[in-house]
């Protein structure tokens, strides 16, 4: 059905389905609700309510219902004047009200009995808790995002200042209720800004920023409890708005600096050379005086992150080749990513509004992981990123009537990323010492491009808030991602290396020519749903909600007829998440709110998943492999590799990939419950428990095996032949794991008032899954494929203790200070041998032999985190609308160590015979570049007018 959608296409289906579509949700927009009173409490109905942005006049009418209550929903985020009037009456103004992303402010006025014409104007103050909405939210302020301190002006790091959220430190990917990050979801003004090969955030989940600071005013994290409006996702929502022109000229300029003379020494007592510099600015203002309107951001990072190559320590009396000790020392990676935003708003009349907006990245990198500022891997094996990416989004909101209104939005998004080696020449691994060589999975590709067009519609009738629609997304796909392409050498231990006794050669060629390597194909994704937010009484607000949720996959062009699992990954088109929550204002005070939530949602599956099912599946790509033809040592000429298949070389049996027929997306079953209360009109308390449960997650299991036998020590040791002789490793890819997350979140929260504000959250929780992968291209963890009960332990991503906390002082005479501290119980790692001991032909589920048995998965603790970022600034005024900003920031003030086992969470253990000597020791620590990295101090200046 969904082959080949093109963009005319798209357009085409939206057009005919017309105004009773609806996209993902209330995304990138506020809206504003409220109650008309008269002197005696008494509700006012057929008051005329008037609602105009102060910052662009953009303007919107309604009248209230006859219980006097109206709603005026998809309003830009910003400050606006509501005027409410009514025969009889003196008209009530409020100035100054403030509607934030992702919420409907409640609002009440009571009107004077009429003795003048004159308005009664007053400063408008909202409720500091919305009490009709049952989701759990928190939301970064445009305030908080420009005061507090950040080490690489990436907007998405803030995230974590919300609770039960942490930021993954494989691919700086949202960990939301202990999911997978790959299953959260981020929106953009309401547009896709997901990655469509490798889940998360666009930007393949780099560490430094993808999007400009500058231009982002504010986001919401919906944790719990989302309405049918949000889909895609079975962990959270992030919901970010950007900032647009006013009738006012408005902006920024800033610089930031940092240097190796104001970093302390890393986690391992090395002092080494950093250097970042970034700079940029925004401007907004107006092209015509209340119709149009522009704004443009654009920043500069140039960044050099130093790291450490150590190899891993040995025992006593194992000497280390000179010639290694050489590739030891200092090296230097480098970021320098540019990210431009522009936006154009026009009113083109009072029913009609226009946006326009565009962004462009560029980045490029050398020595490109440097996440940790020590490695075991030699700086040959490194590898240089450049990216660029384009996106372009347009909407349309239309007002048919003061009850309705209809919301047109499309999006095309393009991304382009290579990676490309130091060297080439074959991977060396050392097993307990080191890489050497080139990086044995590069070079890679990941292009994309994504076309999106939703429409939205908004109907208000009486005591019920509806909402229709649907969204579609038509991805287009291209990776080259292949293990082992250059070849790879490994070795048990440094002696078998000195010597030269290799145990085991891998490398992949292409059968016919290198395309046969590269994965092309299209996915498209559909999603329907229905949405009421019914005000059963004055006090409880039902919100219910249905929402189906399509994907189509691209499918293999050239199956190997020999396995049915080559030729199909399935469609899943049976998405069905009905969504129920209750919102209780006890006593109508707006002082309590009760919330409870219940529903199913599910996530979309990445594409990079889908890759090895076209190039790996036994007829495009050939992997030699030394331990089923021994004879392809003698041809090789150590480090080098094979360019052709040597003529006679016995052809290895083949690793396949493939898809169970019945695989299907992850789905989350989800209950959560909390209150809020209002100490006073400036802090709230809240407290919450979330439960999620998540089935169907995606794992990687070898179906190519007779059960194993248990040795005295517990290890499964399978038989050296297998149920299909003819093939190695059948890798097929099942929705067969399983998550479950509980939580106790608790918030206090003081909006700015009196000079300060703050935010502290504190999780306790228990995450345990069977499987903890992140879409992982190659590695199969399971340690026996026959009983995966067994594997059922501790997430990678469990976290016990989870504190974060955040505020902003104003302390007179132009001076602020603001901090974020981020404090949580270590992480679980896995004790591995390291190398194959189970004749299963995978080096990445052997688990180490710990006092005559073999360990559990996830049974070892992480050294715990904890990180104290501060900025003093100093403001200079010139003028009304006109300052200079000065900043002093330190990170990690504490200097903390934070060390930790990498981004797969495991430690090298090797046998009781050949130990590793480096074992349970954490080899590796933030860089620069990441919370918790080195103690810095960085200088600054910004220029606001």
């Amino acid at each position: 059905m969904f082959k080949r959608l093109s963009l005319a296409t798209v357009l085409l289906l939206l057009l005919f389905t017309g105004p009773a579509l609806l996209a993902q949700s209330e995304s990138g927009n506020a809206a504003l609700q409220g109650l008309a009173l008269d002197p005696s409490g008494s509700r006012i109905s057929l008051a005329r309510v008037t609602v105009v942005s102060e910052e662009t006049s953009l303007r919107r009418e309604t009248i209230t219902d006859d219980q006097g209550r109206f709603f005026v929903p998809v309003l830009p985020v910003g400050r606006y004047r509501v005027e409410v009037s009514a025969p009889n009456f003196r008209p009530a103004v409020r100035t100054g009200l403030v509607l934030a992303v992702g919420e409907a402010v409640p609002l009440t006025v009571q009107l004077e009995v009429a003795a003048t014409a004159e308005a009664v104007t007053v400063a408008a103050e909202a409720a500091a808790v919305d009490p009709q909405q049952s989701a759990s939210s928190s939301s970064i302020s445009s305030r908080s995002i420009d005061s507090l301190p950040v080490r690489g002006r990436n907007f998405v790091e803030f995230v974590q200042l919300t609770p039960g959220v942490m930021q993954e430190s494989d691919r700086s990917g949202i960990v939301v209720a202990g999911q997978r990050s790959i299953n959260s979801n981020v929106a953009i003004d309401g547009a896709d800004f997901n990655d469509a090969l490798q889940g998360n955030q666009r930007g393949g989940n780099q560490a430094t920023f993808f999007f400009p600071q500058s231009a982002v005013r504010e986001f919401q994290v919906v944790r719990s409890g989302a309405s049918a409006e949000i889909g895609r996702t079975n962990a959270g929502f992030v919901n970010a708005v950007t900032k647009s022109g006013s009738n006012e000229v408005h902006g920024d300029a800033f610089y930031f600096n940092r240097n190796k003379h104001l970093t302390s020494p890393d986690a391992f007592g090395r002092k080494l050379d950093n250097r970042q510099n970034q700079f940029g600015g925004s401007i907004g203002g107006a092209i015509k005086k209340d119709k149009a309107f522009y704004f443009a951001a654009i920043e500069q990072n140039l960044l050099r992150v130093p790291f450490v190559v150590k190899f891993q320590q040995q025992a006593a009396g194992v000497v280390v080749p000179a010639e290694l000790r050489a590739l030891e020392g200092e090296q230097r990676g480098t970021n320098s990513p540019t990210a431009l935003f522009l936006r154009q708003d026009t009113n083109l009349s009072d029913r009609h509004s226009l946006n326009v907006a565009y962004n462009f990245t560029r980045m490029r990198g050398e020595n490109f992981n440097f996440d940790s500022p020590q490695q075991d891997v030699a700086a040959t094996a490194n590898y240089q990123y450049r990216s660029d990416s384009q996106a372009g989004k347009i909407g349309l909101v239309s007002v048919l009537t003061p009850r309705l209104i209809n919301e047109l939005r499309g999006q095309i998004a393009t991304d382009y990323r290579t990676e490309q080696p130091n060297v080439v020449q074959a991977a060396i691994v050392i097993n307990g010492f080191g890489t050497l060589g080139a990086d044995s999975g590069r070079p890679r590709v990941f292009d994309s491009r994504r076309y999106q067009v939703s429409n939205n519609l908004s109907y208000t009738a009486g005591r019920h808030f509806l909402r229709i629609g649907t969204d579609l997304n038509v991805n287009a796909f291209n990776q080259q991602r292949e293990s082992n392409i250059a070849g790879r050498y490994d070795f048990t231990n440094l002696a078998n290396y000195v010597a030269r006794n290799i145990s085991r050669y891998r490398q992949t060629l292409s059968r016919v020519t290198a395309e046969e390597l590269t994965f092309r194909g299209h996915g498209q994704e559909l999603a329907f749903f229905i949405n009421d937010k019914w005000n059963l009484t004055r006090t409880v607000t039902v919100t219910a909600g249905l929402r189906w949720e399509g994907q189509w996959n691209p499918q293999p062009t050239k199956p190997n007829p020999a396995f049915p699992q080559t030729a199909r990954i399935p469609n899943d088109l049976s998405q069905w998440q009905p969504r129920l929550g209750i919102s209780w204002n006890p006593g109508g005070s707006d002082k309590t709110v009760v919330r409870v939530s219940a529903g199913i949602y599910t996530a979309r599956t990445p594409a990079n998943l889908f890759q090895r099912v076209f190039t790996n599946n036994g007829i495009s790509a050939l992997a030699i492999d030394s331990r089923t033809d021994p004879a392809v040592l003698p041809l090789l000429r150590f480090p080098g590799n094979l360019e052709i298949l040597p003529a006679n070389l016995r052809v290895p049996v083949q690793r396949i990939f493939g898809f169970a027929g019945d695989f299907v997306n992850p789905q989350s079953g989800q209950v959560s419950a909390s209150i809020e209360h209002t100490v006073r009109r400036d802090l709230v308390l809240s407290a919450g428990y979330l439960r999620n449960s998540t089935w169907n997650l995606q794992r990687r299991l070898d179906r190519n095996l007779f059960p194993p036998t248990i040795n005295a020590q517990g290890m499964p040791v399978y038989p050296t032949t297998r149920p299909n002789p003819s093939i190695g490793i059948l890798s097929i890819n099942e929705s067969s794991a399983h998550s479950s997350y509980d939580g106790l979140l608790l918030t206090a929260s003081k909006r700015y008032s009196k000079r300060y504000l703050f935010q502290v959250n504190y999780t306790y929780s228990k995450t345990r899954d069977d499987d903890s992968n992140e879409r992982n291209f190659s590695q199969e963890p399971a340690l026996n494929v026959y009983d995966l009960t067994s594997q059922r332990a501790a997430s990678k991503q469990d976290i016990r203790h989870n504190w974060n906390a955040n505020g902003t002082v104003d302390l007179g005479w132009g001076f602020t200070f603001s901090g974020i501290l981020l404090s949580r119980s270590g992480l679980p790692f896995t004790r591995v041998i390291g190398f194959d001991t189970q004749n299963d032909g995978n080096d990445d589920n052997d688990r180490a032999i710990v006092n005559g048995a073999v360990v559990p998965r996830n049974n070892g603790r992480q050294p715990a985190f904890f990180s104290t970022d501060l900025r003093l600034m100093k403001s200079i005024r010139f003028g009304d609308r006109k300052s200079l900003m000065l900043s002093a920031e330190g990170f990690n003030v504490t200097k903390h160590a934070n060390r930790n086992f990498g981004n797969d969470g495991v430690s090298a253990w090797g046998t009781p015979a050949a130990p590793v000597a480096t074992r349970d020791r954490p080899l590796f620590a933030p860089s620069t570049a990441r919370y918790g990295g080195p103690r810095q101090m960085q200088l600054g200046a910004r220029f606001v007018f």
